[in-house]
Order: C-alpha cells, then sequence, then structure tokens
C-alpha cells in the first residue's frame, strides 16, 4: 500500500463554497456547531497557520495561533457581514492580529534572518555580531516592527500589509521606511 500523502491523510470534509452556502456555514458556525467549525479549518486552517507561522517564525507558536483563533471564531463572526472572498481577507488580518498579540506576550520571538535587513548593515560590519538582529527590532516601535516584518521576512506586498493591518498603502510604505531608519541607526549606534 503506498504511503498516505497529507491530502489523502485528511478528513473527508465536503466544503461547498458557493455563496449561500457558505454564509449557511458561517450561521451554523455563530450558532455552535462543531462540524460546521471544522467545515471552515478545514477550508481555511491551512492560510491562518502559514500566516501565523511567517509571523511567529516556528511551529509550535503557529499552532497556537491557529488553534486560539479557532477556538475564539464562533464569538468574532458574529460581526462578519461578509461573503466568501472577504471571509479569507479577513480571517488572514485575524490570524495576523492573533499571532502579533502571541508575540506581544513575551512567548517565543520570530527568528528574523540576518539577510531580512542585510541592505541596513554591511555583512562585515562588526555591530551584527554585537546587537543581534532580534535586539534591534525589539526596540523600534510596534507598527514600526509589524510592517517590516510583514514586507522584509514574509514578503507581502504594501497593498495586503495596507488590508492585513487596516492603513493605508502610503502608511504601510511610511511604516516600513521608518523601520528600516530607526534599525539602520540602532545598528550603526552600538558601534
Amino acid at each position: 500500500m503506498p504511503p498516505l500523502s497529507r491530502a489523502s491523510a485528511a478528513p473527508a470534509v465536503v466544503v461547498d463554497d458557493e455563496p449561500a452556502a457558505f454564509r449557511a456555514r458561517i450561521g451554523r458556525v455563530v450558532a455552535g456547531e462543531v462540524d460546521a467549525l471544522a467545515e471552515l479549518f478545514v477550508s481555511h486552517g491551512e492560510l491562518v497557520y502559514r500566516t501565523a507561522f511567517r509571523l511567529t517564525g516556528n511551529r509550535a507558536d503557529a499552532d497556537d495561533v491557529t488553534q486560539e483563533l479557532f477556538v475564539r471564531l464562533p464569538q468574532a463572526l458574529h460581526g462578519f457581514t461578509g461573503g466568501m472572498s472577504s471571509f479569507s481577507a479577513w480571517i488572514r488580518r485575524v490570524a495576523v492580529r492573533q499571532a502579533l498579540m502571541q508575540l506581544r506576550a513575551g512567548r517565543r520571538r520570530a527568528e528574523v534572518s540576518v539577510d531580512a535587513v542585510a541592505s541596513l548593515v554591511a555583512a562585515a560590519d562588526p555591530v551584527v555580531e554585537r546587537v543581534t538582529i532580534e535586539d534591534a527590532l525589539a526596540r523600534i516601535s510596534d507598527e514600526h516592527r509589524t510592517v517590516f516584518l510583514l514586507k522584509e521576512v514574509e514578503g507581502f506586498a504594501h497593498s495586503e500589509i495596507a488590508e492585513l493591518l487596516g492603513i493605508s498603502v502610503a502608511n504601510s510604505e511610511v511604516r516600513l521606511h521608518r523601520a528600516r531608519r530607526e534599525l539602520r541607526a540602532i545598528l550603526r549606534g552600538s558601534r
């Protein structure tokens, strides 16, 4: 017997993506139906996990964020009025916020590669040895750090960042510019 692939090992849940069926599923989740919540998990769980993993940098935290989001989802959906396409964007924003809350709570910090800030400081610069990038990121404002991580580490476009954080594209660009400037000053000022 061939080994089971990840797809074949998944539960056999049929997710109907028609708008009326989707709205009915949302209503069933709000009403507390576990099967409907399982259907949303099957259809959107991977999106939530990937989003959380990009921000937290590790699987355990991404699992925690995903679990916490789906536990709270029935209550959070009371305010959701959009349709199927807006739900993906909405749940992604919720995942970003949940991941950021987890990081702010002092749980594990995201592991940021040196490559993400290579343009800020020359690779041979000895300051990189004395002040880690994680320490530098911890010293900049939350809103600048968030945009920096979303853009430079996760590769989101400014339009996506704006949508996720509920800000304008121009504001996202300004925050990224300020984050880079602050990081450059911190890394160079520690000589």
